[in-house]
């Protein structure tokens, strides 16, 4: 009696999760896979020219070090998987920094391609909310010493973006488009 009972509390959740992704179609596993892609990136950065960093922000509350790469990244970043463009600017004196980053296609010349924001406790209130990047707030660790380096940051809003996804919400504005719009975010 007990079995068939949990089966039954089984069919009823299997019963209703279809009927939550039959509205949205294949695209609905589609749009999970590119949510959960964008948690976090981890991976090797590779530069032509030499670069530097040793650069840490803390929940973008505190920020320290200083980056500056202009290169390439290996691994799981930029919302996708594989071999990618990656450009950084970062400089972080803990109640105060700024971090400037690029990841795919992007022109270092145009900040709408670029993923710009102030941090710490001094520059997440003083500057406005629109120019957040989507991932805010994140653990950004960068480590690139001449040619060769590594990352490995972890994008919070992102995650909740994944988990709420699969009830259908999504608060990063971001499913089947190629950019997001979260709520703070002005245009």
């Amino acid at each position: 009696m007990r079995r068939r009972s949990s089966l039954r509390r089984l069919g009823m959740l299997l019963g209703l999760a279809v009927l939550l992704t039959a509205g949205q179609g294949c695209t609905y596993f589609q749009h999970r896979a590119e949510d959960f892609a964008e948690m976090m990136d981890i991976g090797i950065t590779l530069s032509a020219k030499p670069g530097f960093a040793v650069y840490a922000d803390a929940v973008s509350v505190a920020a320290g070090g200083f980056s500056y790469v202009d290169g390439y990244f290996l691994g799981w970043g930029g919302g996708q998987v594989g071999w990618t463009r990656h450009y950084e600017v970062c400089w972080g004196l803990l109640a105060i920094g700024h971090e400037t980053q690029g990841w795919g296609e992007f022109d270092k010349d145009n900040d709408a391609t670029l993923s710009k924001q102030f941090v710490g406790v001094l520059g997440l209130p003083f500057f406005p909310l629109h120019s957040r990047p989507d991932y805010m707030p994140a653990c950004v660790h960068t480590v690139h010493l001449g040619f060769i380096g590594a990352i490995a940051n972890a994008r919070y809003m992102e995650m909740v973006d994944f988990v709420l996804g699969w009830t259908t919400l999504d608060i990063g504005g971001d499913d089947g488009k190629p950019i997001g719009k979260w709520p703070w975010k002005s245009s």
